[in-house]
């Protein structure tokens, strides 16, 4: 490829031509070089993601064991359709307000 430049005043510059480009060398280079390896990390994940492992985490630290009979009473209780969590109550305890 030759590439010919023409300016205005053609007395002041000569046209020049380009030298058509090398093609990239596919084996590794040798010698004292610096390199540069950019990868994803594979355990990296999104901040969301990171957030809600920690909170849940945490969560289930706080939490105590429930007894058989409350798990079978609100398990009774929700496929009745009469169970109604308090939200607010829910996200206090999320956020470690009580």
């Amino acid at each position: 490829m030759n590439i010919t430049f023409q300016t205005l005043n053609s007395s002041y510059r000569s046209p020049v031509s380009v030298q058509p480009r090398r093609a990239p060398q596919q084996k590794k280079a040798r010698g004292d070089y610096d390199t540069v390896n950019i990868s994803k990390a594979p355990a990296a994940a999104s901040d969301d993601e990171t957030f809600a492992r920690m909170l849940a985490r945490r969560t289930a630290a706080q939490m105590g064991s429930a007894s058989p009979e409350r798990v079978q009473e609100v398990g009774s209780r929700v496929a009745e359709g009469t169970y109604v969590p308090d939200a607010q109550r829910i996200a206090g305890r999320l956020l470690g307000l009580g």
